[in-house]
């Protein structure tokens, strides 16, 4: 039966999915709302190949949970995102994941920001729907500017929009946060989340100062929902839970261990213009089979691993419930 929650797919990635397609990628802006009210935080799993993403799925399919699929910098778009939609497709039919990516700005000039704003629209013509930006390097009186202008891609096409900020002092990264959020507001494109990159604790005591921190962080953005990115441990994860912030990523472990199956880690010689993924997937198809399943596996487990942690069993059904009476109130 075809889910009701495939309406929600933005036309973006509709126009880039097989005819009756039944994967699901959705804007992050419109599961948010429906997470925080159920309590949930949204995990996140970087995938640098098809192997990882397909043993992340399966994960999420065999716990019901919603998943968010994360193309790594300097992978591209386009063949990442067919791939996925086909694994999502065959493993994963009607379960509500999203496809983010991240485009970091070199500084407020206008050649950075070009190439930014660039990136940024191939990034939602492939079909990924959520887009943190990273302007870090920027100005600090200029950073709102500059998110707005590279925005603007996501903005005209429902695409979630995140801010990228450092953690530091967890009042001092809020309160910058905020002044970005107020200007983009200000601007007609609000943003929908704000993303804290972090170090991984040292140890269980600096685990909780960390959620503390990210706890205040999220009382200075009043309302706006958080997510933490880098490595995490278990303890960690077991803080979050059920905690303000609303999105967690894995900080690549499941694809770092998954690809140590690759060999040299997927490095193999190219063309000169070939791009990152090139040899990673290559030396993933070269694989013998029993190897390559064996990735595959090690992804799921890790995988299932991270999403009980976070509590995402039986996310993506009370997701899609949620979704559903969205459109019987339509």
């Amino acid at each position: 039966m075809v889910s009701p929650i495939l309406a929600f797919r933005p036309a973006s990635v509709v126009d880039r999915l097989a005819p009756r397609s039944g994967a699901c990628p959705l804007s992050t802006r419109d599961l948010l709302g429906p997470a925080a009210e159920l309590g949930l935080v949204l995990p996140v799993v970087r995938a640098p190949i098809a192997a990882v993403a397909r043993g992340a799925l399966v994960a999420a399919k065999e716990l019901k949970a919603a998943l968010g699929l994360a193309l790594p910098p300097g992978v591209p778009p386009e063949p990442w995102f067919a791939a996925v939609a086909r694994a999502a497709d065959e493993i994963a039919a009607g379960l509500p994941i999203f496809l983010s990516a991240e485009i970091r700005v070199e500084s407020e000039g206008g050649t950075q920001v070009e190439r930014a704003v660039g990136e940024a629209w191939r990034l939602v013509g492939a079909g990924l729907t959520h887009l943190a930006i990273d302007v870090a390097a920027v100005a600090p009186g200029e950073r709102g500017r500059v998110v707005g202008e590279v925005a603007l891609a996501g903005v005209e096409h429902g695409i979630c929009i995140d801010v990228v900020v450092p953690l530091a002092d967890g009042a001092q990264a809020g309160r910058r946060a905020a002044a970005i959020f107020d200007e983009l507001a200000g601007r007609g494109a609000p943003a929908d989340l704000a993303s804290v990159r972090c170090l991984p604790p040292a140890d269980d005591g600096e685990a909780r100062l960390q959620a503390a921190a990210l706890a205040r962080i999220c009382q200075a953005l009043k309302g706006i929902p958080v997510m933490r990115r880098g490595p995490v441990t278990p303890a960690l994860l077991g803080l979050l839970r059920g905690s303000p912030v609303k999105a967690c990523e894995d900080g690549g472990a499941v694809a770092a261990r998954a690809m140590g199956l690759l060999p040299g880690g997927g490095a193999k010689p190219g063309d000169p213009g070939e791009t990152r993924q090139d040899p990673l997937e290559r030396a993933a198809a070269d694989l013998p089979a029993d190897v390559a399943e064996r990735l595959e596996a090690r992804a799921y487990v890790d995988a299932v691993e991270f999403l009980e942690r976070l509590g995402a069993r039986g996310s993506g059904l009370a997701l899609a419930r949620a979704l559903e009476r969205r459109l019987e109130g339509r």
